[in-house]
Parts: structure tokens; C-alpha cells; sequence
């Protein structure tokens, strides 16, 4: 292509850019390029000169083609030197100008600055008591009885006792060196009384003084606000029996206002307050070292922006309303609090201007080594977060977008995919309209229609043109976020520097409280950040990011910021992550990791593949995650074939909630939301300002695909198997030999339906799934089929397990090959493959059967092509999805006989013998039955209809069933019983239609108090485990053939040493070469060496580097508490049967 190259870079900028471009083009001007280059080699020119751009670099790329043509590829540094085609201006004036048109658009936005910034000169106050000034200077382990931020709290109660209005207690702090000279014991009673207050009541603090108290109090943890006083003492088993209880108080949720809130502020444990410390002065952290009130630097800011408070017309009308209750304002000032204090923190102080013993000191860089000084700390930070907040409207216009949208716009020609240009089409005649109103859309398009596509190319068709496009995918797991960000990178055809991908990392937010009954394992009071006197060095994004390095240092939010990836993650137009990173914004509870989560919510659109596959516990995070978007002005796509109605109306409503305070910021008028419908039958938008009006339109549209679906060629039929003796006298435990050779019998059916012959030796083929719901099944049956398994004459079976549980390195490979053998868009490359070949050459039988054997991983955006499957039932949510799995690839194929085959009931169920279980909950983990919704049976025939299994679609699950009582007789009822009264959607079925709102809804009810803490997110917490969770690193000793397992911090704290953090009692590996060899007609299948894979891939890292291969790819996560087995072919499984 022929590119040209124009620079308006500035001093030693000029000469770097010339030193880079001048190795790839000709000069035909001191301040131009041109040349013919590849996309390759400009690619590459763009990435050099993004690592050297400085605050001076300006350099403009075009395309020049035809006559006179050109386009504008990019633009790297200052961007404000070119218009949006690249143009140079000619002439330049200045004038002064008060306020951008986005700082005019936030209402409230320099309120937001004066409150967190006045937050930032008050938050850190309490740092000045003796105690932690000892504990500083001593670098001492012992945690504080109390946190600093709750004497912060006290001590700001003290400096404004006796004001009872705003104006009054602004006025003290505008003239603080007036009040503590004349009344210089300010602060006496906090070291006699102070200590004994539990309980804290704000009430007669003004609106503006609480706001105050709340970020001061806040600005590391949410405050978590439980009523029982019996909640701070240590009594485990009171915790145990009575927690639920206590977080479940449905009217105490529903009645909890700003006003209850204040007026009982609790030192809860594990929040500010410590009961395991064990610290031998718990005196001296109410008592003052010095007073920091008297420094003058400090007061002068402290009156500064007091004034600034009192002089600001829009924050006075603000606070004259009351308590503050609108979450966004909440959310923006701690998020500007905290951010600042992030950023002044990382700050290293020349060690000729570091504090001495005898001054209050901040925060320390080691062990005697001081770093702040605790005035030039508040001060720093009250500085950044005047900045931070000077910056925050300009984010949704000054980061970088992805300009150029003809990739998105481009038609495509496929006719399986043509609806995306309908889609697109649609989407860009309401871009305008989305912009002023915000937009929600639902994408339902049918399994293998290219969804991940068109839920690109729909957003970029609601963004400007002239700015471009930013937006964000969330998706359930790691593999399916690497998957999509690689699809869309190669489809679209952006680089690595237009898309992030960022996977890994584990959410625990409820942790502040699971783990408070264990001092070792709670809050670690010992950890590095903490002894050093700042949790505000905590990293704040973990996980790898995949995507190069970018001109960060010439954005605004680079000076702020100090975290790479964090930066790299914000800086990048284009994001797939895991869910679990972004979800932070609504579900930390503690530290920082929701900084970067909600400044990409602020800045970027959302679109939330397969929102309806996660567990339906998890739906109130995700909820709140929707709320958030609408809050800060994001649009939201939704993306999956089997939404549920009453799934989309709650998001729907969780998301106009948030848009409408985000137009009150705006000082807009509340616009009825753009919404949007898609599917490969229609595309569909409507303006919606209510939820009985958004119900009628999803109906509509609905109805629509519901007819076309009725339609379509029957594809997945299905039948159900008979329940067999699995208990007898003689064996009491369940019986998977008997379930073995039933399934086999099975698998043989509908092999002999449905198999490939091979052109070269005419033997039959075909490759089938075996879904179970549980890993211990999945293995139990694996060694009843190699044992105890009758197997039909002529018949090879060749089997692979697949689950969750197995190291990285090798779940990753098995992957990649199900990947390339699985996909069978050309049927006749299926033969070709080396693992089929193999197995077809090496065996004189006719009949083929190529099993995978899994767990619900298989269920969920694998681009899988099965002949077959046979489905452990949990839910019609899973079979549904799992059906898309059978004949992905080929559209053509029909159903004459059933493909899917169904067990009679789940394991657990049948686990109960006579009774199957009615009256106990079966049908969970996974699966939506509870105490609360309990099937009146678990025999399949029962609860899956012959209508349904006669045409297994999408159907049930986007159709509400017509019932008009109350018993639970099928699982698509059960599921749309638990999603109306999971959102509180009111119908004729449910119990309880009078309520206001339920622990899901209240989040966004903007009367209530749950903005200010955290206890919806501890009652429905995201992806909760039972059980407390460790990593492991597998390190495998060749010469001897031994697997060893070790904790992954200590192994990689300690790489050498294989005998330091051994966790082989807890895990031990196990041959199964003697089950193995019991049937020739069972072989294993897709094997891969351990040892052999890691020498693979260290032959590209270089020699000896087997042990960093394993550190980093040989991981796993387990349960601590369970005793775990190990075959590198089986994965991870509980010891349930004897190998």
C-alpha cells in the first residue's frame, strides 16, 4: 500500500520520530514520508513509534489510492495537532474558555470534585495516632484493633461537634485554625470515650457531613452494616447458624434508607474493627501522636475548598434536598477518593526530602525507610483527586476509540449471516437517538449465526462516526474470552493494539466475611501493603493482558493512573474479558480493583455474551454490573438464544434505573431507552419508557421468532432413557457398571443413526458427547466402561475426558485439538485429521465410536460439532444449549430420529432409589431447584414434555408457559418461576406480588441505602465457592517419572526448591494403566504426554526452561479441604471409587 507519513512533533520528539520513520520511508519533506510499505511492516512501524511517543509526538499515517484519494490510518501522539480526517490547521487562536461542553453536561460534576477532594484532605487523619505511627516505624506484624479511617471518622465527627447544618460546617472548616486556637482540646475526647463507641449515629450530622464521613470511612472498605450486636463477638457457631438469617431480613432491605444508614453506623468485624488483634496497646490508636490540624500548608487547603463548597451554587441546592442518596454521585466521588489516593501513594519521594521519626509519617517504602509525610500526603492526595475529577467527564470523549468502522460497516455475503447487515442497518438509523437516551438491545440469534460478530458490529453502528467506537465483551470463562478476542481480532482484522483480551484472576468479594472466623485466613493485617501503611500500592488488575504497549504517557488519565495494565486495559479501544474483572465495579468490597472496572464502564459500551448461563445465584451481581452501566452512561447488549423473559425485563429495569440518574447528571430530561431486538428472522428497534411497555415489545418480538422457529427443519430430537436397577441389596452404592453398558447400548443406537463412513477404509464413524453434571461421574463412569463394560463385537470405543479440573497446559491443548477436530463446516476433513486416522488404522473394527465425556463445561460456546449426545439432565437451560453443540457446522442435516438422548433422571436423584428424591432438592448445583422452588417430581418423563423432545429449540426458554397453579411439574416452569421471582417481576403465579422490591432490586431503588455499603453483595455474592480455593503448580521430575504438587505463591516465591510448600498429602497422582488394559475395545483417546508438552513449548523459550514452563502454565485450582487424585489423562477427581 502507499502510505504517507506527516509529523508535527516538537523538539527531541521530531528527532525520534525522524530516527524511526527514516528506517522504513523516504523524506520528501523535513516533516514527511512517503513510501509503498505492507500491512505488515506498517504495523510494525506503528508499534515503534507508540513505544517511543513522548508528550510532543504527533504523527499522522494515510492510505493514498486512485486519484487523489486518501484515508487516514492513525494518528499517534497528540491527536489535538490533526482534526478528525487528519487535517493540519493553518491558523490557531486562543481564547479563554470556562468550561468544555462535557464539563457543561455534568450537573454536578464540580460538586463531585469538592466533596472528594475535601474527602482527601480528611481521610487519612487518623494515621496521626500514636499507635500507628509506632506501628510504622517499628514495621510491625500485629494488625490494629481499629482501622485508621474509623479514627478518621471520629475525629472528623470532633472537628465539626456542634454544626448542624451545611453552611454551618463548612464554615468551620473554611476557618479551622480560627476554631482549634480558640479551642485548642478539640480533640481530647476522643482518647476517653471514643474507643468504647461500637456504634456510631450520624444523625444530626448535616447531608453534606455525612457524605464526608461516608468517604472518609469507605475509602479502603465498604462499610458493611448488620444489625445484631452479637455479630462482633467471636462465636463461631452463632456465625454459622444465624448468618443467613441476618443478611435475609427482606423488610430490613427493603426499608434500609440513607437515614437508617446514618443512624447506625456499626464497627463491624473484619471492616474497621478487629477482634483477633492481638495488639498490646489498643489505647494508643485513639490517642494523638501530634496534632496534623496544625499544619499550615493543610489548613490552607482545607479552607480553600471549603469555600469552594460554600460558593458553589449547584452542591448547596444539593444538599439542601437532605441525605444524599443518588448513587452516582456516591460512586463518582469515592471512585475519584480512592483513585487519587491510588496515585499519590505509588509516589516515591526523593530520600533527601523523606519525613524523620519525629514527624507523622504516611506510608513507608520498607522496613525504617519513610516515604510520605503525612500533610504532604493529604495535600497529594487532595491535589490528585482535584485532577482526577477536573478529567473524569472529558474520559468518554478524550480515550482512545477505534476510528476506523468500515470493517464493522462491511456487508457481508454469507446468507447464514446476512441478518448482521440488517442488525447493523437498523442499529445505525438510532445511533443518534442511543447517544441522547441510552440503548439496551438483546441479541438472539440462533446458535452458529455469528452472534459474536454482530453484537460488534451493532454497537459500532450506534457509535459516532466521527469519534469511533469503544466497547467492552464479558463473557463466563477464560477460554471463551481468549476465543472471542482472537475471532474478532481475525475477523474484523485489528491488531493486538485495537483489541485487550484479559484473562485470569480470581473474584472472592464476600471474603470479608466468609473468612472472619478464621484470623489466619481473613484479613491478612500482616500483608505487605498494610505493614507499610498503604493498601493503596495494591496492583489494581490481576491477570494477563494480552495487547502491546501503547503511547500511554500522552493521555490525560496516564498521570493519574500508575498501573500498566490497568492503563493498557483502559487505554485500549476494544476489550474481551472474563466477567470476573469487570463485575469488580458493583462487587469489591475492599482495595481498588474496582477502579479500573468502573472507569471502563464510564468509557465504553458493554456487551454481555451468555448472560443466561451463569448460575442463577450469580444474576443479582450481574444485575447490579447492568445498573452500573446504565448509571454511567453506558449502552448494554445482551447476547444469547434462550433469555428468559422475565431475565431480560429485570436487566431491563436495572438498567433504565441507572440511565436515569445519568441523565439527571447530565441535566437532561429521563428519554424512553432505545432498545433494540435481534435475531437472524428480525431486527427490531423501539423507544421504551416503561417496563409493562418493554414486556409487550419483547412479547412481540418473540412471537415473531417464535413462529419462524416452528418453521424451521426439525435438528435435534430427543428421547428419554429408561431408569435401570442402579441399587440393589447387593450393591447399595450407585452402580455405574449398570449405567455404563446402558449408555452404551445407547451411543451404539444412535451411532448406527447417525456416523460418517471413512472413504478409505469404509468403517463407520462418529464422535458423541456424554455430558454429566459432576466430575466424580464423569470419572466413575470413565473406569466402569474400561472395567465392567459389555461391549458389542465389532465396536471400538475411543474416549476422552474433559472437565474444569486439570492443569492449564493440558486442558488448554485438548482444547485446541476438540477445536480444529470438532469443527466440521467441511465434513471430509474430519478423516484427515492425525487423532482419527490413527484410531481408525490401529483397529480392525467396523463401528467407531468417538466419546467425549464431560462435565457442563462442553455446554457453553464451545464451536463443537458433535453426531450425538447423551445429557445427565439439570436444567432445560443446559440441555438446550448443549443440543446447539450436535450439528453446529452443518445446516443441512435432519432429524428423522432422535440425536440427543436423555438419562431418566440426574445422578443425585436416582442416588435417593424409590423416591428419586421428591421433597429434596436434586435438581442444584447445577440446575434452579431449591428449598424454596421444589419439583413435585424427578423422573425426566415428568418433567420434560413429549412435545418439547419431539423439536428441542430455544423455544421454552424464551416462552413463558400459561400456568395458573402454583405446583412445580417441569423444569422449564421451575426456571421461569425462579427468574420472575428473582427480579420481582409480578404474575399470577407468584406468592408474593404486594412487594416493593427484593434483595436483587433494591440495589437501584434511589431512596434506599445500598450504595453507601455492601450488603447485597455479601447476601447474593458472585460465583461464591463453599469452599476456600488454593492454586497449585505441577512440577514433574522426568528421571524418575514423579508428579509433584506445590502451593503456586510459595512455588513461585521458591522455583528451585521442590521441597518447599509440597502439597502431595493433599494431592496424589494415580496410575490407571491396570484399568486401562482390562478392555481392548475401550482406548483412550487424545492423549497427551505431560513432560513432552512442557518440553515443547520451553523449546521456544529457550534452554532449561522446563521449570518456568510449569510455573506457568502447569496450574490448577482446587478446593483446599478435599484429598484430591491426579492421571494427567483424567484430571483432578474426589477418591469415589477404587482404581
Amino acid at each position: 500500500m502507499n502510505i504517507l507519513l506527516i509529523s508535527q512533533c516538537k523538539k527531541n520528539a521530531l528527532k525520534e520520530t525522524r530516527r524511526i520513520i527514516d528506517q522504513f520511508a523516504e523524506r520528501c519533506g523535513e516533516r514527511t514520508w512517503q513510501t509503498v510499505m505492507t500491512e505488515h511492516g506498517l504495523n510494525t512501524l506503528h508499534k515503534l513509534l507508540k513505544r517511543h511517543a513522548r508528550k510532543n509526538t504527533a504523527v499522522a499515517c494515510y492510505c493514498t489510492y486512485g486519484k487523489n484519494q486518501s484515508t487516514l490510518k492513525w494518528i499517534v501522539g497528540d491527536r489535538q495537532q490533526f482534526n478528525q480526517q487528519g487535517r493540519v490547521p493553518t491558523q490557531r487562536r486562543s481564547q479563554p474558555i470556562l468550561q468544555r461542553y462535557y464539563e457543561n453536561n455534568w450537573y454536578y460534576g464540580t460538586a463531585i470534585q469538592i466533596m472528594a477532594t475535601l474527602g482527601a484532605l480528611l481521610h487519612d487523619l487518623g494515621k496521626a495516632t500514636v499507635g500507628f505511627q509506632n506501628k510504622l516505624q517499628t514495621h510491625t506484624m500485629a494488625g490494629d484493633p481499629y482501622r485508621h479511617e474509623w479514627i478518621s471518622l471520629h475525629l472528623f465527627i470532633q472537628m465539626i461537634a456542634g454544626c448542624h447544618t451545611n453552611q454551618a460546617m463548612l464554615t468551620r472548616l473554611a476557618n479551622f485554625d480560627d476554631y482549634q486556637q480558640q479551642h485548642p482540646h478539640w480533640y481530647q475526647s476522643l482518647t476517653t470515650a471514643n474507643q468504647k463507641v461500637v456504634n456510631l449515629s450520624l444523625t444530626n450530622v448535616p447531608s453534606l457531613g455525612q457524605w464526608l464521613a461516608w468517604l472518609i470511612v469507605s475509602h479502603h472498605r465498604l462499610p458493611l452494616c448488620l444489625r445484631d450486636e452479637r455479630w462482633n463477638q467471636s462465636d463461631e457457631s452463632y456465625h454459622k447458624i444465624n448468618r443467613d438469617k441476618q443478611l435475609q431480613d427482606s423488610a430490613y432491605i427493603e426499608n434500609y434508607t440513607p437515614e437508617a444508614f446514618f443512624s447506625h453506623l456499626q464497627a463491624i468485624s473484619q471492616w474497621v474493627w478487629s477482634p483477633q488483634s492481638q495488639h498490646r496497646f489498643p489505647k494508643q490508636f485513639w490517642q494523638l501522636k501530634q496534632s496534623i490540624t496544625e499544619n499550615k500548608s493543610w489548613l490552607s487547603q482545607l479552607s480553600r475548598w471549603a469555600n469552594k463548597a460554600l460558593n458553589h451554587r449547584n452542591l448547596i441546592e444539593l444538599a439542601q434536598q437532605g441525605t444524599i442518596s443518588n448513587p452516582l454521585l456516591l460512586h463518582l466521588s469515592r471512585l475519584t477518593l480512592m483513585t487519587a489516593d491510588y496515585h499519590f501513594s505509588s509516589y516515591i519521594v526523593p530520600e533527601k526530602q523523606r519525613p524523620t521519626s519525629s514527624q507523622l509519617i504516611a506510608n513507608t517504602l520498607r522496613a525504617n525507610v519513610y516515604n510520605q509525610e503525612l500533610s504532604q500526603h493529604l495535600i497529594g492526595v487532595a491535589k490528585s483527586a482535584a485532577h482526577f475529577a477536573r478529567i473524569l467527564p472529558s474520559l468518554t470523549t478524550e480515550l482512545p476509540y477505534l476510528s476506523n468502522l468500515k470493517p464493522f460497516a462491511k456487508r457481508t455475503t454469507n446468507k447464514r449471516f446476512d441478518w448482521q447487515n440488517g442488525a447493523y442497518d437498523v442499529a445505525k438509523s438510532s445511533a443518534l437517538a442511543a447517544a441522547e437516551a441510552g440503548f439496551f438491545g438483546v441479541n438472539m440469534a440462533s446458535t452458529g449465526c455469528g452472534k459474536t460478530l454482530g453484537n460488534a458490529r451493532i454497537i459500532a453502528a450506534l457509535s459516532d462516526n466521527n469519534t469511533g467506537v469503544r466497547f467492552t465483551i464479558a463473557l463466563g470463562l477464560r477460554v471463551l474470552t481468549l476465543q472471542t478476542g482472537q475471532a474478532l481480532r481475525e475477523r474484523l482484522n485489528l491488531s493486538d493494539e485495537h483489541l485487550a483480551i484479559l484473562i485470569g484472576g480470581n473474584v472472592d468479594p464476600h471474603h470479608l466475611i466468609d473468612n472472619e472466623l478464621a484470623p489466619e485466613a481473613c484479613e491478612s493485617e500482616t500483608s505487605e501493603y498494610l505493614v507499610k501503611g498503604s493498601e493503596s500500592c495494591e496492583p489494581l488488575i490481576e491477570g494477563d493482558v494480552d495487547v502491546v504497549e501503547t503511547d500511554m504517557d500522552n493521555q490525560p488519565l496516564a498521570t493519574i493512573i500508575n498501573d500498566r495494565k490497568a492503563k493498557q486495559l483502559l487505554l485500549t479501544p476494544l476489550v474481551s474479558c472474563t466477567i470476573d474483572h469487570l463485575i469488580q465495579a458493583s462487587e469489591c468490597l475492599r482495595g481498588g480493583k474496582y477502579i479500573v472496572p468502573m472507569l471502563r464502564l464510564l468509557s465504553a459500551d458493554l456487551i454481555l455474551d451468555e448472560p443466561d448461563n451463569f448460575d442463577h445465584h450469580d444474576l443479582p451481581a450481574l444485575a447490579r454490573l447492568v445498573h452500573l452501566a446504565g448509571l454511567l452512561g453506558s449502552k448494554v447488549l445482551l447476547s444469547s438464544a434462550t433469555l428468559t423473559p422475565d431475565l431480560v425485563t429485570g436487566l431491563f429495569n436495572a438498567y433504565q434505573a441507572g440511565r436515569k440518574l445519568w441523565q439527571q447528571q447530565q441535566h437532561k430530561p429521563a428519554l424512553p431507552i432505545v432498545c433494540g431486538w435481534f435475531d437472524e428472522f428480525n431486527q427490531v428497534i423501539k423507544s421504551v419508557n416503561e417496563q409493562q411497555t418493554f414486556q409487550v415489545e419483547h412479547q412481540n418480538f418473540i412471537d415473531k421468532r417464535q413462529q419462524q422457529l416452528h418453521k424451521a427443519e426439525i435438528r435435534r430430537q430427543g428421547l428419554i432413557l429408561p431408569i435401570d436397577n442402579y441399587q440393589t441389596k447387593q450393591q447399595p452404592l450407585f452402580d455405574y457398571s449398570v449405567l455404563a453398558n446402558q449408555l452404551v447400548a445407547q451411543a451404539c443406537q444412535l451411532h448406527d443413526s447417525y456416523h460418517d463412513r471413512d472413504p478409505v477404509t469404509q468403517k463407520q464413524l462418529s464422535i458423541g458427547l456424554i455430558r454429566f453434571a459432576h466430575t466424580k461421574d464423569v470419572i466413575s463412569l470413565t473406569h466402569a466402561l474400561y472395567t465392567k463394560c459389555e461391549i458389542p463385537n465389532d465396536t471400538q470405543l475411543h474416549i476422552v475426558v474433559y472437565h474444569a479440573r486439570q492443569l492449564h497446559l493440558l486442558r488448554s491443548r485438548l482444547e485446541a485439538t476438540l477445536d480444529n477436530l470438532l469443527n466440521r463446516s467441511k465434513p471430509e476433513d474430519l478423516f484427515k485429521h492425525i487423532a482419527i486416522r490413527q484410531a481408525l488404522d490401529n483397529s480392525g473394527a467396523q463401528r467407531h465410536l468417538f466419546m467425549v465425556i464431560s462435565t457442563p463445561v462442553t455446554e457453553v460456546g464451545r464451536d463443537h460439532d458433535y453426531d450425538w449426545a447423551i445429557i445427565e439432565p439439570s436444567s432445560m437451560r443446559s440441555l438446550i444449549q448443549l443440543a446447539g453443540r450436535v450439528w453446529r457446522h452443518r445446516p443441512n442435516k435432519i432429524a428423522t430420529s432422535p440425536n440427543i438422548a436423555i438419562l431418566g433422571s440426574n445422578i443425585k436423584s436416582l442416588e435417593h432409589s424409590q423416591n428419586y428424591g421428591v421433597n429434596t432438592a436434586c435438581f442444584c448445583k447445577p440446575g434452579f431447584e431449591s428449598k424454596t422452588f421444589l419439583l413435585n417430581s424427578h423422573k425426566t418423563e415428568n418433567l420434560i414434555s413429549h412435545s418439547l423432545l419431539k423439536n428441542i429449540n430455544a423455544i421454552p426458554r424464551i416462552i413463558a408457559p400459561e400456568v395458573h397453579h402454583q405446583e412445580l411439574d417441569s423444569l422449564i416452569l421451575l426456571e421461569h418461576r425462579v427468574m420472575a421471582d428473582l427480579f420481582n417481576i409480578n404474575t399470577s403465579t407468584t406468592e408474593d406480588t404486594t412487594r416493593k422490591s427484593n434483595v436483587v432490586t433494591s440495589y437501584w431503588q434511589p431512596d434506599l441505602a445500598h450504595a453507601y455499603c455492601g450488603h447485597l453483595q455479601l447476601l447474593t455474592p458472585f460465583r461464591q465457592q463453599q469452599m476456600q480455593q488454593d492454586d497449585y503448580i505441577c512440577q514433574y521430575h522426568p528421571y524418575d517419572k514423579h508428579f509433584c504438587f506445590r502451593l503456586a505463591k510459595i512455588a513461585r516465591q521458591f522455583p528451585d526448591d521442590l521441597n518447599t510448600g509440597l502439597n502431595n498429602h493433599y494431592i496424589s497422582y494415580e496410575s490407571w494403566e491396570d484399568v486401562i488394559a482390562q478392555n481392548p475395545q475401550v482406548q483412550p483417546w487424545l492423549n497427551v504426554d505431560f513432560y513432552q508438552e512442557v518440553q515443547q513449548l520451553a523449546y521456544y523459550e529457550g534452554e532449561h526452561a522446563e521449570n518456568s514452563i510449569m510455573l506457568k502454565w502447569a496450574t490448577v485450582t482446587l478446593n483446599k479441604e478435599i484429598k484430591w487424585y491426579y492421571h494427567p489423562w483424567f484430571g483432578f477427581y474426589e477418591k469415589s471409587i477404587k482404581i
